[in-house]
């Protein structure tokens, strides 16, 4: 039987909305996702401005009022990409909000985390059941939150017949391992270092937020990598961490982008100097992780994620990985930009089918845990994924 699942999600790049449309065949752990439809919907400006506020001066008010509009925003990217389908609002079960995290501290005395975008405004536009907060039970059981999809990953991308590498060049960049054995236990994922939060941060701030994201990294690819400042970037304590762990965000925020741009003038560096510096930190920082975490090379590498289109990011990270081929993971039916919210689908799916969602192999979790929390549809939806779930839980007291 196939089931039609939305997944959003929206990045720290502050770019907008990633909604993807999926066919899920299968029930649980053998869950087939299949990419129906995909769109991006970006930000206005005073989206954006309101989101870089955030982390800034921002009041209560502003967290408020910023919650409403990216709830919004999700709504508005749902019902896009189903009108770009033949698809109707009936054949869609749920949608799989990631919201746009703007705290996540997985390392505290209490590990926390904090995502905006109403649920309730997206199920209320929509009709449509939304499961959303995926990682604060993760959390609460000594996990990362990250890396989150991998139970979706695996089916997606795994191959019986090689070791891949999935390499997310998103906000943040992100590694998970998939051997060719098959199962999750033996996967292995962790975040590896900052990414376009860190290449997009610094275009804004150089440019006076002209201008947003450094397009295929045409900027940073005139420069000159400036070697002092990424032997002092990698000498960061987080690099020293061994896996399951996630970017400490808050460290590599404005105070540090302004400080990089004053070591930067320090060294004579220009704009162009500084961004290909920062290119380099990110491919190193991804590789040196790839090479000394993971038990062995692998056979293939595949990337996800805005930064896999950045052609100076992928040549480095190329020279550093080889002999491994890199792919995208379009040649494998899910576009490079569609891979998180692809994901975030299939986690609505398995909360669904009372199904952990959790691989605490990827997460550091101390074991699986049902993720997600529900706002109902309208009353038809919302009776029909009752009637869903039911039904697992009856298949299941059958086989058991």
């Amino acid at each position: 039987m196939s089931r039609y699942f939305i997944g959003l999600s929206s990045g720290s790049s502050l770019h907008g909305v990633d909604a993807a449309l999926v066919r899920v065949d299968g029930v649980g752990p053998t869950i087939a996702p299949q990419l129906a439809q995909f769109v991006h919907e970006p930000f206005g400006r005073d989206v954006r401005d309101l989101l870089l506020r955030l982390a800034g001066d921002a009041t209560s008010r502003h967290f408020g009022l910023a919650h409403r509009v990216l709830g919004e925003a999700f709504a508005n990217a749902a019902r896009k990409v189903v009108d770009l389908t033949k698809q109707t609002w009936q054949q869609v079960l749920a949608i799989g909000l990631s919201g746009h995290t703007v705290w996540h501290d997985a390392d505290g005395r209490f590990p926390s985390t904090l995502s905006l975008g109403m649920p309730a405004a997206v199920a209320e536009r929509t009709g449509v059941t939304v499961v959303s907060d995926f990682r604060s039970r993760d959390l609460l059981v000594g996990g990362q939150g990250a890396v989150l999809t991998s139970a979706v990953d695996v089916p997606l991308f795994h191959d019986d017949q090689e070791r891949r590498v999935l390499i997310h060049l998103g906000g943040l960049a992100t590694v998970l391992w998939l051997p060719a054995e098959s199962g999750l236990r033996d996967v292995i994922g962790f975040q590896a270092a900052p990414c376009t939060l860190m290449l997009d941060g610094l275009m804004r701030l150089l440019t006076g937020g002209r201008e947003s994201f450094d397009p295929g990294g045409r900027n940073a690819v005139q420069g000159r990598c400036l070697e002092p400042l990424v032997e002092r970037w990698l000498a960061h304590p987080f690099f020293k961490r061994k896996p399951p762990r996630s970017v400490p965000v808050y460290e590599f925020g404005r105070d540090f982008l302004e400080h990089a741009v004053e070591l930067a003038k320090a060294e004579g560096g220009n704009l162009h100097d500084l961004l290909c510096t920062a290119t380099h930190f990110t491919a190193r920082a991804i590789a040196e992780s790839v090479q000394r975490w993971l038990p062995a090379a692998p056979d293939r590498v595949l990337v996800s994620g805005g930064g896999a289109r950045n052609g100076l990011l992928w040549r480095l990270l190329e020279q550093q990985l080889d002999p491994a081929p890199m792919e995208r993971t379009d040649r494998f039916g899910v576009p490079a930009e569609a891979r998180k919210s692809v994901g975030y689908a299939g986690l609505a799916a398995l909360a669904m089918d009372a199904v952990p969602g959790n691989v605490p192999a990827s997460t550091g979790a101390t074991g699986p845990r049902l993720l997600g929390s529900f706002t109902p549809g309208d009353g038809a939806n919302w009776a029909r994924c009752l009637a869903w779930m039911a039904g697992q839980t009856a298949h299941r007291r059958l086989a058991a």
